[in-house]
C-alpha cells in the first residue's frame, strides 16, 4: 500500500514537472514566433543579399544570388542579380508601369523590357516571383497557422537550441507538418493556380510540378480538378537571428527531401530608402 502511495505521488510529480516543462517550452516557442511576426511587420524597408538553392522538376538544384532593396507597403523592389544572370536588374513598383516589371537583362540586345510579373524568364530557374520576395510571406504563414491551429501549432514546432550561424547567434526551430500530403482540389470558376497558392499559402513551384501544363495565371474552369499540397512544406528548419528575429537561414523539405534553401546576408533594417531609389533613372542603375 505504501509502495502504491509513493508510486502515485512520484507519478503526480513527474506529470506536473513534465507538463510544466512542456508549458515553459511552448511559451518560449510562442514568444519566438510572435517576435518574428512583429519584427517582420515592423520593418517596411529593408535591404539584403540572398542565396538560393531550389530543386527543379528534374531533381536538380538551381542556384542563384541577388541583392535586393524593397519597401513592403506599397510594394516597391529593386533587384540586381549576381547569378545566374550577373548584372541583370529588376524594378517593380506596385500599380506603376501598367503593373509590369522593368527588366534589364544585361544581355543582347541590351534594352530594358516591361514584362508581366509572372513571366517565367524572371524566375531564372527559381521557385518564387518578385511579389514573394523578402520575409512578408513568412509572417503571413505564421499568422495563418496561429489562427488555424491556435495553441496546437506550437506542438508542431521543435525548439532545437541556440546556434552560431554565419557569426550570428540564432534560435533554431524545426516545424513538422506530419499530415503533409497531396490533396485534390476543385477550382472555382476563374480562379488561377497563383491565386489559390497565395490564399492557401502553399508552394507555387510545388503546385506547378503537380499540375504540369497548367499556367499559373490562366483562369481555371469551374470544378476543374487540380492537385495541391495541404501545407507549404513537410518540414521547415529556420535559424532566427536573435538580434532582429528575422529567419536568415531557411531549409524547406517536401516528401522527397530538401526542396529549397535560402540564405540571407547583409541584412539592413534601419536605413531609410529614398523614393528616387525606386526610379529607373537612379544613378546606380542601368535600365
Amino acid at each position: 500500500m505504501k509502495y502504491k502511495m509513493n508510486y502515485k505521488v512520484l507519478l503526480s510529480i513527474y506529470i506536473f514537472i513534465s507538463s510544466s516543462f512542456f508549458s515553459q517550452e511552448n511559451l518560449l516557442k510562442r514568444e519566438i514566433i510572435e517576435n518574428i511576426i512583429d519584427s517582420i511587420d515592423a520593418h517596411n524597408q529593408l535591404e539584403f543579399e540572398m542565396f538560393r538553392s531550389e530543386r527543379n522538376e528534374n531533381n536538380k538544384f538551381i542556384e542563384g544570388k541577388f541583392y535586393a532593396k524593397m519597401e513592403n507597403k506599397p510594394l516597391k523592389i529593386y533587384v540586381k542579380n549576381e547569378k545566374p544572370r550577373k548584372g541583370a536588374e529588376i524594378l517593380y513598383i506596385y500599380g506603376e508601369n501598367d503593373d509590369k516589371i522593368l527588366l534589364n537583362p544585361n544581355t543582347f540586345p541590351y534594352i530594358s523590357l516591361s514584362i508581366n510579373s509572372k513571366n517565367s524568364i524572371l524566375l531564372a530557374g527559381g521557385h518564387h516571383y518578385v511579389e514573394q520576395a523578402g520575409f512578408s510571406q513568412m509572417s503571413k504563414t505564421f499568422k495563418y497557422y496561429l489562427e488555424k491551429y491556435q495553441d496546437d501549432f506550437f506542438e508542431m514546432i521543435y525548439f532545437e537550441g541556440i546556434f552560431n550561424w554565419n557569426n550570428k547567434k540564432c534560435y533554431k526551430l524545426r516545424i513538422e507538418y506530419e499530415d503533409y500530403k497531396q490533396i485534390s482540389y476543385y477550382a472555382k470558376n476563374s480562379e488561377t493556380l497563383y491565386q489559390i497558392c497565395e490564399r492557401e499559402l502553399i508552394n507555387i513551384a510545388k503546385i506547378k510540378e503537380l499540375n504540369p501544363g497548367l499556367e499559373i495565371s490562366k483562369k481555371l474552369q469551374d470544378k476543374q480538378k487540380i492537385t495541391l499540397t495541404n501545407h507549404y512544406s513537410k518540414t521547415s528548419v529556420l535559424y532566427i537571428d536573435l538580434e532582429n528575429y528575422f529567419p536568415i537561414y531557411q531549409l524547406i523539405y517536401d516528401e522527397y527531401g530538401l526542396y529549397e534553401k535560402y540564405i540571407y546576408t547583409k541584412l539592413v533594417l534601419n536605413r531609410p530608402i529614398k523614393n528616387e531609389e525606386f526610379n529607373r533613372d537612379y544613378k546606380d542603375y542601368n535600365f
